[in-house]
C-alpha cells in the first residue's frame, strides 16, 4: 500500500513558513520520499497502518491548512509515468520485503 500526500499550506508570514517546514521535515522522518514539491509518497505493508499513518499526519495540519492523503496499491502504483522533461520513465519498482529470518 502506497500513501501518497498532497499539501498546500500558507506561506505568507514566518509562522506560516515555520508550520510548513515542520510538516515537510514531519514527513521526511516518517520514511516519505519528495516527489515534488508539497507532493510526498511512502510505502507502507497494509491499508490499517497507511490509516494510521495519514490519521497521525491529518492532526498536523495547520488550520488554513490543506492536506489530501490518497491511497494507492501496489498494481495501481506500477502503472505511474513519470515525465522527466521530455523524457518518459515507469515509476520505481515497488521495495522488496525485508527477510530477516530464513
Amino acid at each position: 500500500m502506497w500513501l501518497l500526500v498532497v499539501f498546500d499550506f500558507p506561506t505568507q508570514t514566518k509562522i506560516e513558513r515555520r508550520r510548513y517546514t515542520q510538516f515537510r521535515n514531519h514527513l521526511l522522518e516518517e520514511g516519505f520520499l519528495q516527489m515534488q514539491f508539497s507532493v510526498y509518497i511512502r510505502n507502507t505493508p497494509t491499508f490499517p497502518v497507511a490509516n494510521s499513518l495519514a490519521q497521525r499526519l491529518g492532526n498536523l495540519v495547520p488550520e488554513k491548512g490543506k492536506c489530501s492523503f490518497l491511497f494507492l496499491t501496489d498494481k495501481q502504483y506500477g502503472l505511474t509515468i513519470n515525465f522527466y522533461g521530455r523524457k518518459k520513465e515507469k515509476t520505481e519498482k515497488e521495495p522488496q520485503q525485508l527477510l530477516l529470518f530464513s
